[in-house]
């Protein structure tokens, strides 16, 4: 991911699939990190976790693509937080 801007629109989209889909597990996990609360570290950590809980409970519900995706937040996240 290029910025900021392009991973909170991918985290929307993302968002936006799971509710059409009832992706309920997904939802559950990633709503206790998105949106951020907290632009400062402890946010970017929430954020961090919530994506992983969804990684490892929601994979049965992601499409392929979307657990790519998953992963590349993670990644863009873990950037973020250490460059805090």
């Amino acid at each position: 991911m290029r910025d900021n801007a392009e991973l909170f629109r991918t985290l929307q989209s993302l968002v936006d699939a799971w509710c059409d889909r009832r992706c309920l597990v997904a939802l559950r996990h990633i709503l206790q990190g998105y949106p951020l609360g907290s632009p400062l570290g402890d946010g970017w950590g929430q954020l961090l976790i919530a994506l992983q809980d969804v990684r490892a409970s929601a994979r049965g519900e992601l499409t392929e693509a979307e657990r790519a995706t998953v992963d590349d937040c993670i990644r863009a996240v873990d950037d973020a937080l250490h460059r805090r």
